[in-house]
């Protein structure tokens, strides 16, 4: 049985170095965070926003609240999935709009797995939910690769970088 699997869209940051609100950047015409959507929900039962609002999706709040970086949207992602009956989570930041269309196949196997140039991608077995609040609550790094060694998540090298958009003159380069 194919498992349940909610594309989470990690959201919430400020976008200090794009210098502006890097989700909506246009990228084609469209914002950076339709891209990630649409490459989600290829691959994904159902699509979640995490850190804002946007309409047409389902949103939650970062948890257990607001700037604790991608650790927040994706702690409120695992949270939303098991109390909705998901087995778990594939996790993309808002300015990765170029991911592969075989990403969760690509992580597949037992337990979690992350890209290793971007662990913030990566493939969280719902029952990771109580275990992303304790590290939350008890680490102050809040790192992914942190989170990512405590999850005992394999980390996986592809074979193209995905292009990751931290700054305006990144999504220019793209």
């Amino acid at each position: 049985m194919k498992p349940r699997t909610l594309g989470a869209i990690l959201a919430g940051g400020r976008s200090t170095r794009f210098g502006s609100d890097k989700a909506l950047a246009p990228l084609e015409g469209r914002p950076l965070i339709l891209w990630v959507a649409e490459a989600l929900a290829a691959q994904c039962d159902e699509i979640l926003i995490c850190g804002r609002e946007l309409a047409g999706y389902r949103c939650v709040k970062d948890r257990p609240g607001p700037d604790l970086g991608p650790l927040g949207g994706l702690a409120a992602a695992l949270h939303d999935g098991r109390a909705r009956g998901f087995d778990q989570v594939l996790s993309a930041p808002c300015d990765t709009p170029r991911l592969p269309p075989d990403l969760s196949g690509l992580l597949a196997g037992e337990g979690a797995a992350f890209v290793g140039a971007t662990p913030v991608i990566g493939l969280w077995p719902i029952a990771l939910a109580e275990t992303i609040d304790a590290f939350v609550r008890d680490d102050p790094k809040r790192s992914m690769r942190g989170w990512a060694a405590v999850a005992g998540a394999r980390s996986i090298d592809l074979p193209t970088a995905i292009p990751n958009l931290n700054t305006a003159a990144d999504l220019a380069r793209l």
